[in-house]
């Protein structure tokens, strides 16, 4: 009887074994595609947030002392919204180093369900735009803003290093 039963043991954690390896090598298909990226001078590195998030513009509204910095977050990925859903979340953030905002409004939010997570997320996918307002007269003193915008690219089953996107106008 007992050697019956370590039989069934050793056969179950077998069976536990190959089916953990076929699923991890689904996921290594799956997934390192994405994480592979090119270089230039063709060599290779592991992707970050910054090859799936894209800044596409910055517009000083100068009448109204606010700026306008938009992203283009790639099919198939989406970035945290500001707040951040979880404590360990990296929330998409907007910073300025030549003129300080006193409000930076992000835009609503869209839920979104990732595997890696029982509770939907708060997110940003698309186009997403984010309005930073100045003290009167601060865009008029500033020739050229420079500004960074943090975000954290996922789909909906991992989440890349995050990357800090620089642009100035």
């Amino acid at each position: 009887m007992r050697n019956k039963r370590t039989r069934t043991s050793i056969g179950s954690v077998l069976v536990d074994a190959i089916r953990n390896l076929a699923l991890a090598g689904i996921l290594v298909w799956e997934i390192a595609p994405t994480l592979a990226a090119s270089t230039d001078n063709g060599n290779h590195r592991f992707a970050d947030s910054g090859n799936y998030v894209h800044i596409v513009g910055l517009l000083r509204v100068t009448g109204e002392d606010k700026v306008v910095v938009t992203l283009h977050v790639d099919r198939g990925f989406h970035i945290n919204a500001n707040p951040a859903s979880q404590p360990y979340l990296i929330p998409t953030t907007l910073s300025f180093i030549d003129a300080a905002p006193f409000k930076i409004i992000y835009p609503l939010s869209t839920r979104f369900k990732p595997a890696f997570s029982d509770e939907p997320l708060d997110v940003y996918e698309g186009t997403v735009a984010i309005t930073a307002f100045f003290p009167g007269g601060a865009l008029e003193k500033a020739s050229r803003l420079h500004a960074t915008v943090t975000v954290q690219a996922c789909t909906d089953r991992i989440c890349l290093p995050p990357a800090d996107l620089s642009v100035s106008g």
